[in-house]
């Protein structure tokens, strides 16, 4: 099974470098016994820019030591109009060591995007995706439709093949991308739930979700990275008063993208959250905090409807730490987190299914969990150096 990417946290140690410098050498190394492919490396662009003076975002080029130009993306994290990294994707044998340098040139061409964002008007919809599964979650002009549901579920759009599909999903119309005509479809009933990876104020064993989000950002948008950003309305639970900013991530390969919620009280302070998983009918939860990362899954068949077959896999991870227990409900498998008013709660959370040919077993599945879980413990290790 090919494993597939996450956006880590790259330990880097910078060299003085003088400014005049026209190549920006790279090195890095991968500390754990497992293949890792399409790793993001990230690099500060003012270490870039110190370098290489001329580097601007269309002229700015990564090679590696055969002199093959690796797929890059330059990247405004908070979308003040300014550069904050220079993104590559590299893959990495058990233990290996890797050079890279970055010069400033134009890409010989242009690199084709391997994830992608869209919000579609007329249902005030979300979709993102990369290029192994995809995902949607409503906005509050659903509501202006014969759809109306209040819900910040997370639906999951499996897809067979490995390129992306919802600009051409869309394209087909709501009705049709519910049926598989052969790369996937929107199998996944989410309803008024937590579909896929949804948070909820937890209060007395019960949770109470969020309503449609009511505003949208999107900061970037391939080839390497995509983001966006949601805000979600105050609403209250038992008591318990809370509003949210999501900010989620998805990478080049990846299964799971990365979920930041930042949740505000009025008071501030310590926030009781759960997170979780839609049960499915025929649906099995799993759970563990073995590792850094513990997660809940859930592994089942998906709906036989308009062609839906083979199995699917969702699953949520969550920093051990901050996991304070497991929870099953009658319609939910969950995580229950603590969270400070105004910091964010972390969590990564993906799906995949066998039709896609990367999951055939729960096993499977769990195993990639695992290693994703690994990759996030032990990033990899980035070192920065200056050539003329």
């Amino acid at each position: 099974m090919k494993c597939s990417v996450y956006a880590a946290a790259l330990a880097v140690s910078a060299m003085s470098a003088p400014l005049d410098a026209q190549v920006l050498k790279i090195g890095t190394e991968s500390k754990l016994d497992v293949e890792r492919r399409d790793e993001v490396i990230s690099v500060s662009w003012r270490d870039v820019t110190r370098a290489i003076p001329a580097a601007s975002v269309s002229r700015v080029r990564v090679t590696d030591a055969a002199m093959r130009e690796m797929i890059s993306q330059v990247i405004d994290n908070d979308a003040d109009g300014k550069p904050d990294e220079l993104l590559f994707l590299a893959n990495f044998w058990p233990r290996e060591k890797k050079t890279f340098q970055i010069t400033g040139e134009a890409p010989t061409q242009k690199a084709e995007s391997r994830v992608f964002i869209r919000h579609d008007e007329p249902r005030d919809d979300i979709a993102w995706e990369s290029d192994r599964i995809a995902f949607r979650i409503y906005g509050e002009g659903l509501k202006k439709t014969s759809s109306a549901m209040s819900s910040n579920g997370i639906d999951v759009w499996p897809k067979s093949v490995h390129r992306l599909v919802v600009e051409k999903w869309y394209t087909k119309g709501h009705d049709a991308y519910h049926i598989d005509t052969g790369d996937g479809a929107d199998f996944f009933d989410v309803g008024e739930t937590l579909g896929a990876g949804g948070t909820a104020i937890w209060k007395n064993d019960t949770i109470y979700r969020a309503d449609n989000f009511k505003a949208w950002k999107i900061i970037a948008n391939g080839p390497v990275r995509a983001i966006f950003e949601l805000r979600y309305d105050p609403w209250s639970g038992d008591g318990v008063t809370i509003s949210e900013v999501k900010r989620v991530t998805i990478d080049a390969g990846s299964n799971l993208y990365k979920a930041e919620s930042f949740f505000t009280a009025p008071k501030g302070g310590e926030i009781p959250y759960a997170i979780g998983l839609v049960k499915r009918p025929g649906m099995r939860g799993t759970e563990t905090r073995e590792k850094r990362w513990a997660w809940v899954s859930g592994w089942g068949p998906v709906a036989p409807k308009n062609g839906g077959h083979g199995e699917l896999g969702t699953a949520v991870l969550i920093q051990r730490q901050s996991l304070r227990d497991w929870k099953e409900t009658g319609d939910h498998y969950l995580a229950i987190g603590t969270a400070q008013s105004g910091q964010p709660a972390t969590h990564y959370i993906g799906a995949g299914w066998t039709a896609s040919g990367d999951f055939p077993t729960p096993q499977s599945w769990w195993a990639y969990l695992d290693m994703f879980a690994d990759r996030l413990a032990s990033p990899i290790e980035v070192t920065i150096g200056v050539t003329r």
